[in-house]
């Protein structure tokens, strides 16, 4: 995931028209030293995972400033191959056996690395936005060189833009989808790591780092070692493991592992539908405290298979970049459509604030379903009483009778389908009305109504934020029921309860602000529950 600050905060801890060529000319720009071993040799390879039908494709992507550092065809070679087996040994430990990602390889220490000169100088491909000319270059070349392209995964490494090699910076350094970039410099060497001095502590920067955008590039959201696992498994890779790799044990967590295990170069098996589009909707939830344990389980349905569970308890503030303290498990799937974890409290490094806990579905397509809820430590205990999936009413035979506006192509009856990729909108390609904006909604009979759900599209900007709930006897006179504000989540469902039963045909829902505040609103789902 891209981090803004990761060059000023390596610079404070350290104080620190596209020329097209085929591979066996890209092959010849390797290490000039090393001829001969440019072209790949008929040899009997004994890497473990050499049979992968997926490997992770190695550009070495060079502005036409700059040239490329001495040796990098072996010193990466090498730094991959030592990363190969770490990642290996660390799903043996967690019950995946020794799967890992494949690589290209030339021979078992020489990995195949494509060789792509850029078209302009260092100033096109700055750290700040420059990935995308970079990967506009890069897919280029993979279409005139179909073959060369042996995944949808990426490694683009990148030479510094700082000739010196105390100071290595400049080109980006992040994951982006499964592309990740880093940089290479004199002393970015295995070698170095763990020898100490400046020397010794770049190594571990900048190595490591790599390892941990490449975790990135491999699907990997960031997360934190548990804290009683902490003590045998150091830290974790995708958590500050950047600044131990090579020093102090630094490890995958269970959350990274079952996130590798869906990986398509970690698989041993081919398909055609890898990292198509596929969705989770979850059907019962619930979450309780239990001999100080967090036990969280529920029921699902996927439009792909689902083999692995991935839970994130996330601590204020959360998501993006500020989600390195999350502590995390892992589970698989009970039969076809179920999970449970639990949670030990010791795990927590904090018991106060709030948290978001994130659910993640791993399709075995490679794609993830996430849901997020909220919740909060009460005396260093969790209140839990929001993360809840009620049973909705079915809405056959429900009307919209009523709304103020609507987007064409998004009307308000969109909210009663149970389809998150439908939504009612509120225009906002013509002429904006501001809020309030409204929907009012005839249930068909009189029902008996604990409290309403809503849930968003992942696009946040626009989501109903502040609203207030109607109840009507005939559908045109409204008394106000309730006023609430709702959280700024995608894909899990919103419940607002009232506080006490409510029987009615009639309800109307008034937004009165959005997040972002747009003038329009936003909604996909909308429902109601009686439990």
């Amino acid at each position: 995931m891209k981090n803004k600050s990761f060059y000023v905060l390596c610079s404070l801890v350290l104080l620190t028209v596209f020329s097209c060529k085929d591979i066996t000319q890209d092959l010849s720009n390797y290490d000039k030293d090393e001829s001969g071993l440019g072209k790949k040799q008929a040899l009997n390879l004994t890497n473990e995972w050499r049979n992968n039908p997926y490997k992770l494709n190695v550009v070495y992507f060079v502005p036409n400033d700059l040239d490329s550092i001495p040796n990098f065809r072996k010193r990466l070679s090498k730094i991959l191959l030592d990363a190969q087996e770490m990642f290996a040994s660390n799903m043996d430990r967690e019950g995946f056996g020794r799967k890992s990602f494949g690589l290209d390889l030339i021979n078992d220490s020489l990995i195949n690395i494509i060789y792509i000169p850029g078209n302009f100088g260092k100033a096109t491909y700055p750290y700040e936005g420059g990935s995308g000319a970079v990967k506009s270059e890069v897919d280029a070349y993979y279409a005139l060189n179909p073959s060369a392209k042996k995944s949808e995964h990426n490694l683009i490494v990148i030479p510094t833009y700082n000739s010196d090699p105390a100071n290595p910076g400049g080109p980006p350094f992040y994951g982006t989808g499964t592309t990740c970039y880093a940089l290479d410099y004199v002393n970015l060497d295995a070698k170095n790591l763990g020898i100490g001095g400046d020397i010794g502590w770049k190594a571990t920067v900048w190595i490591g780092g790599m390892i941990h955008e490449l975790g990135h590039g491999l699907n990997a959201s960031h997360n934190r070692m548990n804290k009683t696992l902490a003590p045998t498994l150091g830290t974790a890779l995708m958590g500050s493991g950047n600044s131990t790799y090579g020093i102090s044990t630094t490890s995958l967590t269970q959350a990274t592992t079952a996130t590798f295990n869906n990986s398509q170069v970690f698989s041993t098996v081919t398909r055609t539908d890898w990292y198509q589009a596929a969705s989770v909707d979850i059907t019962s939830l619930s979450a309780s405290v239990a001999s100080n344990k967090i036990i969280f389980s529920g029921k699902f349905t996927a439009t792909k298979p689902v083999k692995d569970v991935v839970i994130w308890h996330d601590r204020s503030p959360y998501g993006g970049n500020q989600d390195y303290d999350a502590v995390q498990w892992s589970t698989k799937v009970i039969g076809v459509d179920s999970f449970r974890f639990e949670c030990p409290l010791a795990d927590f490094y904090d018991l106060t604030g709030d948290y978001q806990l994130r659910v993640g579905f791993m399709h075995e397509n490679g794609s993830r379903s996430t849901y997020s809820y909220l919740y909060s430590f009460v005396n260093n205990l969790p209140d839990l009483s929001k993360v809840v999936v009620h049973n909705l009413l079915p809405t056959t035979g429900w009307s919209i009778i009523a709304a103020d506006s609507q987007e064409n192509g998004a009307p308000a009856s969109n909210v009663l389908d149970k389809n998150r990729s439908t939504i009612w909108h509120t225009p906002w390609s013509s002429a904006q009305a501001p809020q309030p904006h409204y929907f009012s909604v005839n249930m068909g009979a009189l029902r008996s109504v604990k409290g309403v759900a809503f849930r968003n599209r992942d696009n946040l900007n626009g989501a109903m934020k502040d609203i207030n709930i109607y109840s009507s006897t005939n559908g045109t006179s409204w008394s106000l029921v309730k006023t609430a504000q709702l959280i700024q989540v995608s894909g899990s469902w919103i419940n607002v309860d009232f506080t006490s039963v409510l029987n009615t045909q009639y309800l109307k829902i008034e937004s009165t602000s959005s997040w972002g505040n747009f003038f329009y609103s936003h909604l996909a789902d909308f429902g109601v529950y009686s439990n």
